[in-house]
């Protein structure tokens, strides 16, 4: 995918902490870097995750795809693409490609899917219309249902 087709971006610079001995990102820190785009995407199309919880909603990661590319080392800058692909009924499929910001280098990408439960039961719900609206209107995604 091209990082054209994304229609969010975000960036942040990898930590010290973040590397491991041989000098490079500590691969379990993606996981973290996907979640962080992830929860900056809701938000950037406004649904916070304290909003989500007023709401009665939750989301929880069921599958998670990750594939390494390249790896990024200490001090350099990694733009997070992010986009929301899909609804089903519960489930959010979102994906992610993280790039080098100087070198346009192609780090890794994600296809992880969530589900949208009951914030009290953690049973799963339909994704709310709220979300599918916020989605359809930011991607400029006739497809998904806004009800």
């Amino acid at each position: 995918m091209a990082r054209s087709d994304f229609r969010y971006k975000s960036e942040f610079r990898v930590r010290f902490g973040e590397t491991d001995l041989q000098g490079v990102v500590f691969n379990a820190n993606y996981l973290l870097y996907i979640d962080t785009a992830q929860m900056d995407y809701l938000r950037h199309i406004g649904i916070t995750y304290a909003d989500m919880r007023e709401r009665g909603n939750d989301i929880y990661i069921v599958d998670l795809n990750l594939q390494f590319s390249t790896p990024a080392r200490y001090d350099e800058v990694i733009e997070a693409f992010a986009r929301i692909s899909g609804f089903g009924n519960s489930s959010v499929n979102m994906e992610f490609e993280l790039y080098e910001k100087e070198s346009g280098r192609l780090l890794a990408t994600s296809q992880t899917t969530y589900v949208i439960v009951d914030a009290e039961s953690g049973a799963p719900v339909r994704a709310p219309a709220y979300m599918r609206s916020a989605v359809r209107s930011f991607e400029e995604n006739d497809t998904i249902e806004a009800e």
